[in-house]
């Protein structure tokens, strides 16, 4: 199962035939797609119009769902914690994203460099 982070989504968005989209089409006919909530309002504040936000609303809805629990805020709070005294600040968004990952054995799907960062995630 694969987290996708908003990144990517964005990305095969913006170049729908490039090879992230190529690869997010896969792994959606392969029905490998996980989201959580952070995910799911960055995709729907970033869509132009009211068919989009309707359209991506319902396709997030139909995804396999990974919620941020209160024992997940805290492992993000730590692993911010850690990496800022490593000299890394990471945006808290992407903290959450890697720390539902991290619980549910997810890979993460991301072209955001901050990912590389978290000691275990694995990346897809």
């Amino acid at each position: 199962m694969i987290l996708v982070d908003t990144s990517i989504w964005v990305e095969s968005t913006r170049r729908k035939d490039g090879q992230h989209a190529l690869e997010l089409d896969a792994l959606l006919s392969r029905d490998e797609v996980a989201t959580t909530e952070i995910v799911i309002a960055e995709v729907l504040q970033g869509t132009a119009t009211e068919q989009e936000f309707a359209q991506y609303s319902n396709r997030m809805e139909s995804l396999h769902y990974f919620p941020a629990e209160r024992e997940t805020w805290v492992r993000a709070a730590k692993l911010s914690f850690q990496l800022r005294r490593l000299g890394f600040t990471t945006p808290l968004a992407d903290l959450v994203i890697a720390a539902v990952a991290l619980e549910n054995g997810l890979d993460v799907y991301t072209v955001d460099p901050h990912f590389e960062r978290i000691s275990g995630l694995r990346l897809h």
